[in-house]
């Protein structure tokens, strides 16, 4: 059976994504955190992973990006999305005009920030995982308590949901790349990933910008992360539509010789 990787702990959003990608069927576990989840693949350990890259509150995910560009042997082969529906969950019996402390992670709680100002006197507490956040409070089995995660997690743990919804916006989609050894690639449906370094030197970006203009190719998105080996020095990601039957490492190499394909997909 394929194993896919995901970030968090069980009955996570990215499991549940990647079971909605690769099938219910598909053997899935969770890795700590997003190194530990490249890494797994870049190791042979997991045949794909699902690694999280934008949010439509939160914006690019720009971690995801810099790993991929670390770990060459590494590609994008598939992509999917989901809406990500932030639920209030408590243990069974738990009332919502008695929740006393909330916890979730950092940006869970950032996407509710307008639901729990409404919640007078309710303290909210920091942890590493939403579904650890929800596993956490069924465990302690304290009704004062409750969590800020998927109902996925919810029925995982035998949690309450307490309220649905509670994000302050309601189009909070997760967009995820799929990722695998390469060579190892799905067939691609038109869109390309690939990043270049540039010389410091005036209208290099522009330029770059626009030899993919002059290709005719959509820039979905451009991201920009430092080289901490060169300080004050960038890489560019860059995020395509892209036919299947163009050739985006040629592209890739005229805009820059330090430059590589990310994947297809």
């Amino acid at each position: 059976m394929t194993l896919v990787g995901f970030q968090g702990e069980s009955g996570a959003f990215s499991e549940e994504a990647a079971r909605e990608l690769f099938g219910v069927a598909a053997e899935t576990r969770g890795y700590t955190d997003f190194d530990a989840l490249v890494g797994a693949v870049d190791a042979g350990e997991a045949a794909y992973c699902l690694l999280p890259f934008e949010n439509s509150m939160y914006g690019s995910i720009a971690r995801s990006y810099v790993l991929l560009y670390a770990h060459p042997r590494v590609a994008i082969v598939d992509e999917t999305r989901m809406n990500v529906e932030q639920c209030l969950v408590g243990v069974p019996g738990a009332r919502l005009d008695r929740v006393e402390r909330v916890l979730s992670h950092p940006v869970a709680l950032e996407q509710c920030r307008a639901y729990l100002a409404s919640l007078p006197g309710v303290r909210v507490e920091v942890a590493e995982d939403t579904a650890g956040a929800v596993r956490t409070i069924v465990a302690g089995g304290d009704p004062r308590a409750a969590a800020i995660g998927p109902a996925f997690a919810a029925q995982r743990y035998g949690g309450t949901v307490l309220a649905r919804a509670i994000q302050d916006a309601h189009e909070n989609v997760t967009r995820f790349f799929a990722i695998a050894l390469d060579g190892a690639a799905r067939a691609p449906k038109g869109r390309a990933c690939f990043a270049f370094v540039l010389a410091h030197a005036a209208g290099s970006l522009h330029q770059a910008l626009g030899k993919i203009a002059a290709a005719g190719l959509n820039l979905r998105s451009l991201v920009a992360r430092p080289r901490p080996e060169h300080p004050f020095e960038y890489v560019f990601y860059v995020e395509l539509d892209c036919p299947p039957e163009f050739d985006a490492a040629a592209l890739a190499r005229e805009i820059s010789e330090e430059s590589r394909v990310l994947g297809r997909y």
